[in-house]
């Protein structure tokens, strides 16, 4: 996406960036299909879009001759605490009857280093207002956009950026909206502008730019999801309907599962029996740290400190030996499929509490309490949304799977 600057509203900016970032290694890129291979595409605007050198900003989209070619569009809703797209209402009207699904979408613009919340309840009123419900047939979860800003005629990181305030954002509109908000974002933004780490974003599907990249992928960013959901491959795509030159993007699933995404009948989430993409059980081993451990030492009931010392190779060994396993000490695959066992509603103990850790390091507020209850159950549907499975409220497999891809880093 373009940096925005709303013109509209008179959005004031703040100061240019003045503090240093560090930098770390990239992630190799993942081999993938060109974006032209991928079936399900879409689009993503704002008042940009409807600027022609001849009409100004005055020139509408024609928004069911986009549904003709596309199957998905995001629409910008808000920036900072009181910037609002100009054309969003009218846009979003207009979207509404058609065949797209569709969110709206918040440019992320700290002023200051506390107003994460502001900027959400600001997001959820612009957005509640033109009708937004993120459950009505057609709506895709919403969308946070998390990059640079422009300083000073720049494109910079935000000196005001903090993650605990992107978390702040997050949970408000998922505690309004009751599904796992889209995080659009690049993994050179996470690199340079939040020291590498991504954590803040774990347990989100991400929406993630990289263009003119032939053949290979968006970067992993660093503690976040495993893969990307949404791909945004060009901003200078030519759509019918649209006026302008428009952000193209693809989604990494079928039509049947962008349907499901978006509340819409006919859609087939991925099943809990089976796999979800790139989720694949972890290993881990001696010297490690992280939630994954502590899953580890929840489920063989031993003290879940975090931290993968002696005591817990030995628990470890034991495990595997009473279950006909190498006992090596080391919590793989095997190991891990032994270990954990699918619960729902009702159930209480160390599994149901292992869940709620997992769920909870994937940023869901869910209390670690051992007990399967009404607020567990809600964090699980909310992951599986958020990671194209099932939502029915039960952990298993694929479920506890791709919980302990989305926690790692």
């Amino acid at each position: 996406m373009r940096t925005s600057r709303l013109s509209a509203v008179g959005l004031a900016l703040a100061s240019a960036l003045t503090a240093a970032v560090h930098l770390v290694p990239a992630a190799r890129p993942a081999a993938a299909a060109e974006p032209s291979s991928y079936r399900v595409t879409g689009v993503d605007t704002s008042h940009y879009n409807h600027a022609t050198r001849d009409a100004g900003e005055t020139a509408r989209i024609d928004w069911r001759k986009v549904a003709a070619s596309e199957s998905f569009a995001f629409l910008k809703a808000t920036q900072h605490t009181t910037g609002e797209d100009a054309w969003f209402a009218d846009d979003w009207k207009a979207v509404s009857t058609t065949s797209l699904a569709r969110a709206p979408y918040h440019f992320f613009d700290p002023h200051g280093p506390r107003d994460g919340l502001a900027q959400a309840e600001h997001f959820v009123r612009t957005v509640r207002a033109a009708g937004y419900t993120g459950a009505r047939p057609g709506e895709l979860p919403p969308v946070l956009d998390v990059e640079k800003v422009r300083r000073g005629g720049a494109e910079v990181c935000p000196p005001e950026l903090r993650a605990d305030q992107i978390q702040a954002f997050l949970r408000r509109v998922r505690t309004e909206f009751r599904v796992t908000p889209i995080v659009y974002t690049r993994a050179s933004f996470v690199r340079e502008c939040m020291n590498g780490d991504g954590r803040v974003l774990a347990g989100h599907p991400l929406w993630l730019a990289r263009y003119g990249s032939g053949a290979e992928e968006p970067q992993r960013v660093p503690g976040a999801a495993s893969r990307w959901t949404f791909w945004q491959h060009t901003e200078t795509g030519r759509v019918p309907g649209v006026p302008t030159a428009v952000d193209r993007d693809v989604f990494v699933g079928t039509r049947a599962q962008l349907r499901a995404l978006a509340h819409l009948p006919g859609g087939t989430p991925v099943p809990d029996q089976a796999p979800a993409p790139s989720a694949g059980w972890p290993t881990v081993r001696a010297g490690q740290r992280g939630p994954d451990v502590r899953t580890v030492q929840t489920l063989l009931g031993i003290r879940d400190d975090g931290r993968f010392g002696p005591d817990t190779t030995r628990a470890v060994r034991d495990f595997q030996r009473g279950h006909r396993l190498r006992a090596d000490g080391v919590a793989g695959p095997r190991t891990w499929a032994a270990l954990v066992r699918t619960v729902r509603a009702g159930d209480r103990g160390t599994a149901v509490r292992a869940v709620q850790g997992q769920l909870a390091a994937c940023g869901h507020r869910v209390t670690a309490d051992g007990r399967f209850g009404p607020e567990t159950a809600r964090a699980v549907r909310d992951f599986q949304r958020g990671h194209r499975q099932a939502p029915d409220g039960v952990a298993g497999p694929a479920t506890w799977r791709a919980l302990l891809a989305t926690s790692r880093g």
